[in-house]
């Protein structure tokens, strides 16, 4: 997979939370609050983890994601108490990028607020720039996470039949919520070039498949008496 051109703050900070990639010293929170946790990881698409090495693998993956910038992932960490109580991840194919939240189920309501208002601000701060045109995330129809969809900006889409599978439940396949944000391309300046596009894009477009083979015959007879005059 080629790497994103586009880039990441690694830090991100609030005055409750610090926002940074996981690190190898992570592993046993990250287990012990969310990706070993039945609660949390209920609803997900991967197996909860039942050993830590699968969290050591898991933050491997997020080292290389940052290096090669195809997978983001960081976690939120409580600067009162020092607990990680969530993880962002987002995986940008700019002009789009595929965000994924998990909030630990031992966090508490304060700590999950806290979460989802970082991530209010991340989603802000993401469509604010140049190359993000679309936002857009999974959730399972009946889970708890797409209750908070709408009050972060997004607007539902889709209703996906079977879309992914539910291991955590014994499920082979769930149906998913599709949820976007969007804002619309910008407009390309008024030049003279611009303006001769919008003209013959326009014409084009009124043309039919007879149309444009006489209009390509009375360009070339047009094209063949000017070599002949010149």
């Amino acid at each position: 997979m080629s790497p994103s051109p586009f880039r990441f703050p690694a830090l991100i900070e609030s005055a409750d939370l610090l926002m940074r990639p996981p690190e190898p010293r992570d592993a046993e929170a990250l287990f012990e609050a969310m990706l070993g946790d039945a609660a949390t990881t209920r609803d997900l698409s991967f197996k909860r983890h039942t050993q830590l090495d699968e969290t050591l693998a898991f933050i491997d993956d997020s080292v290389q994601g940052w290096r090669d910038g195809t997978l983001i992932r960081w976690v939120l960490e409580d600067r009162a108490s020092g607990q990680l109580t969530g993880m962002i991840e987002l995986r940008p194919h700019p002009p789009r990028v595929e965000v994924g939240v998990m909030i630990s189920r031992r966090g508490g309501a304060r700590r999950r607020r806290a979460g989802l208002h970082a991530l209010r601000k991340l989603l802000a701060w993401m469509l604010a720039q140049p190359p993000i045109l679309r936002i857009y995330a999974y959730c399972a129809v009946d889970g708890d996470a797409h209750s908070s969809m709408e009050k972060l900006g997004f607007t539902l889409e889709a209703k996906l039949t079977n879309y992914e599978c539910r291991p955590n439940r014994g499920l082979l396949a769930g149906d998913s919520y599709l949820y976007a944000m969007t804002r619309p391309l910008q407009a390309p300046d008024d030049t003279p070039a611009t303006r001769w596009l919008n003209e013959y894009a326009s014409l084009d477009a009124h043309l039919d498949a007879g149309d444009v083979h006489d209009a390509a015959n009375v360009r070339a007879a047009a094209e063949a008496s000017h070599i002949v005059a010149s």
